[in-house]
Order: C-alpha cells, then sequence, then structure tokens
C-alpha cells in the first residue's frame, strides 16, 4: 500500500466533489486527468479496468471508482476517506438545500412548481434517450425495455420494479449462452493484496445482510426507520448506470408511499442537477424530509450511508478478483439486460409524469425547449434555471 496521507486522500477527492459538475461521464474524466494524467496514481490501462469493474456493479460508477483507486492506495479507510471527501461537498449542499426548502416550501407558487416539474421531466426523457442509445443495440434488448415499461405499468405489485431488474438479469444470463465468448485476458498491473474467495465472501454477506435483516424487521414490526433505510439500500443495490437510474425506484418508495410529498421531490432532483459531486446525494435531500428519527440533519446522514453502502461492499468484494469477474460472461450479460430494463423503468415514469406534469401544449414546447437546451454544448446550470426564467417569463406575457 502507498504511504501517501489519509488527509491527503480526503483533500484531493474534497477539491473534485466541489468542482465535478456534469454527471458520471463527466467525473470519470476528471477523475482520468487527476489520477492518471497529473498525479500518476494509475496507468490509463489501469484506470480503464477500475472504470469497466465499475460498469459492472450497481450504484453510482463514478463513486465506486473513486472508492476503487481509495482502495488501491491505503486499503479499506482509504476507500472510505476517497468516498467522504468526494461525498461530502454535494451531500452537504442537499442537506442545506433542504433545510431551506423546507423553510420556503409554502411560500412557492404553484406556476413555479409546475415549471420546475416540466424541468425535471425533460431531465428525465434526455437521460432516458442517452441511457437508450448506450444500453440498447440490439433486438432483444429493445424488446426487454418495451416489457420492463409494460410490466411497471399493468402490474401493480409493491415490489414490481425489483422484480423486473431481477428478471431482467436472469434473461440476460440466458442469452449469455447463445453468445460468443467474449471474457476479457487483461488482467490488472496493479498490485492488490491476496485475499481467498473465502475472506472476501464476508462482504457480499454483508452486502446480502440488510436485504434479510430489514425485511424481516419490517415484516414482523414495521417502522419508519427500518423502512427507509432499506428503501435507500435497495435503490442503490440492485440498479445499474447512476443517480438517474435510481429516480424510479427512489419515486417508488418515497413519494408512492406518501412520505415525501411529488412537489418536494421534484424540487430536489432538480437542484441536484446543479451540484457538483454524485448525483446519488439526491438521498442526502429525500432523507432530510423523512421522518426516519426526530433529527431531519440525521435523517439525511442516514439516507447518505444507505445509498452508497452497497458500493463499500461490493467494491471490498470484487475488486481483488478482477481477473476472474472479467472472464465471467454471463455476469456482464446480466448486467446488459438489467440495464435495458433500466431503461424501461425510466421510460415508464416518463409516461407517468407526463399525464400528471403537461396540461398543455405551450408545456410540451418547453420541455422539447429543455431538452434542446440540455443537448446543446451548454453548461446545465446554464440550460436549467435560464429555461426556468423562460417559462415563468412566457406566463407572465400571457396572464
Amino acid at each position: 500500500m502507498s504511504s501517501l496521507s489519509y488527509s491527503q486522500i480526503f483533500l484531493i477527492f474534497f477539491k473534485l466533489g466541489c468542482l465535478s459538475f456534469g454527471g458520471p461521464a463527466a467525473h470519470l474524466v476528471f477523475f482520468h486527468q487527476t489520477f492518471v494524467q497529473r498525479l500518476h496514481w494509475l496507468k490509463d490501462e489501469d484506470y480503464a479496468q477500475v472504470v469497466a469493474l465499475a460498469q459492472l456493479l450497481p450504484g453510482p460508477t463514478s463513486s465506486q471508482v473513486g472508492l476503487a483507486i481509495g482502495y488501491l492506495k491505503r486499503g479499506y479507510l482509504g476507500s472510505v476517506v476517497a468516498w467522504l471527501g468526494f461525498t461530502l461537498p454535494s451531500a452537504l449542499l442537499m442537506t442545506l438545500l433542504a433545510f431551506i426548502g423546507q423553510q420556503l416550501f409554502p411560500w412557492i407558487s404553484s406556476a413555479y412548481f409546475h415549471a420546475i416539474q416540466l424541468i425535471v421531466l425533460a431531465v428525465v426523457f434526455w437521460a432516458f434517450w442517452q441511457m437508450l442509445q448506450s444500453f440498447c443495440k440490439s433486438w432483444w434488448q429493445y424488446l426487454l425495455m418495451l416489457v420492463s415499461a409494460l410490466m411497471i405499468w399493468f402490474l401493480p405489485l409493491s415490489y414490481n420494479q425489483i422484480l423486473v431488474i431481477v428478471l431482467a438479469g436472469l434473461a440476460g444470463m440466458w442469452i449469455a449462452k447463445a453468445q460468443p465468448q467474449t471474457g476479457s485476458n487483461t488482467a490488472p498491473s496493479f498490485q492488490l493484496e491476496q485475499r481467498s474467495f473465502g475472506s472476501t465472501t464476508l462482504w457480499l454477506i454483508l452486502f446480502i445482510c440488510p436485504f434479510l435483516l430489514l425485511g424481516a424487521l419490517n415484516w414482523t414490526n414495521p417502522n419508519l426507520l427500518a423502512e427507509g433505510f432499506l428503501g435507500f439500500y435497495q435503490s442503490a443495490a440492485l440498479v445499474f448506470g447512476g443517480g438517474h437510474i435510481i429516480l424510479p425506484l427512489l419515486h417508488q418508495d418515497f413519494v408512492s408511499t406518501g412520505m415525501i410529498s411529488a412537489q418536494q421531490f421534484d424540487l430536489g432532483y432538480a437542484f441536484a442537477q446543479l451540484m457538483p459531486g454524485p448525483l446519488f446525494s439526491f438521498a442526502s435531500y429525500v432523507g432530510y424530509f423523512l421522518d426516519l428519527t426526530a433529527y431531519p440533519v440525521l435523517n439525511a446522514i442516514i439516507a447518505t450511508i444507505a445509498i452508497f453502502l452497497p458500493s463499500f461492499f461490493l467494491i471490498f468484494a470484487t475488486l481483488p478478483h478482477w481477473s476472474w469477474l472479467m472472464h465471467q460472461d454471463k455476469i456482464k450479460h446480466a448486467v446488459i439486460g438489467i440495464n435495458a430494463a433500466v431503461v424501461g423503468l425510466l421510460l415508464a415514469l416518463i409516461v407517468d409524469m407526463g399525464q400528471d406534469y403537461l396540461t398543455s401544449v405551450l408545456d410540451l414546447a418547453f420541455v422539447m425547449f429543455v431538452i434542446v437546451l440540455l443537448k446543446s454544448k451548454l453548461p446545465v446550470w446554464v440550460s436549467l434555471i435560464g429555461s426556468f426564467g423562460v417559462y415563468m417569463g412566457l406566463l407572465s406575457l400571457l396572464s
């Protein structure tokens, strides 16, 4: 392990957490510039392998790359310090916005909320379109995407989204049997402490435990703390891709159940687009409004830990066995199937949001206008704030 101090790791990742705007794809560019080109912590090929591993795992890709880099430099505690540095700025900002929003919420007009809802619809549609192009490249992926959306629409089950994800993974593994074997023969050049499958199995057991223990607790003695923690945990543990992907699951767990209002949820999600660092810090905002305990800030902390905790378990369990994982075609095809399914989850959410939010031709035109801005080279914050100003200006002219 490196002699690099924990404080150095924290400060480097904290700076990245303050400056890394633009979502996971941009974060990975910033990470490459920092850790490959400037600090020379990793070679190009090693960094590419870490990114590939993170993309195989559920949870926030860029945060998991940061965890892996912290682990490679200073082991388990290095991962924790790297995560804390990268996540703290956005988590603090989202918690602060929740506090301010709670005070100002009664004073915000319905027109402001409606504009925010339309902006969120546009952002989700843009994310859907990008993911459709990235995750659906063959006929069976498009089919799986549509079947997943139909299952969400016509199966009113409390766990229908999780069921869709599991079935999509199994479908991908079944399809892998008919595909040519493409397992990578590339082994990482970085040196890891040798760990047996038995020792890293502990991390997989810890990954599974919250599902069993909290699920049993909710069944025998329901309480909001266990229900909320499990909601955040399973949202991150079962979905691949990035922050936009968890939106349908969080919406189902906390908005559909009435634990947070749709207006509060949408307002926080719009703010989250303007934050640096991981989009999963949206959990800090949502947690603030939940009655998990009597203390809103503590609730935000619990939600933040819950949504990132699966990533720690998975990185610690899988990173030492990179070479073995890269030879498992069934695992890779399961991920491909799940990615196609979560695009279907976004499609189902877009249809539901469209039915609720689009009330006029002006609304539809405005959503298309925001999508055009998002597609442009303008910074995201300029597109969102500028489009909000345009919408409110139009309402003033038409009133």
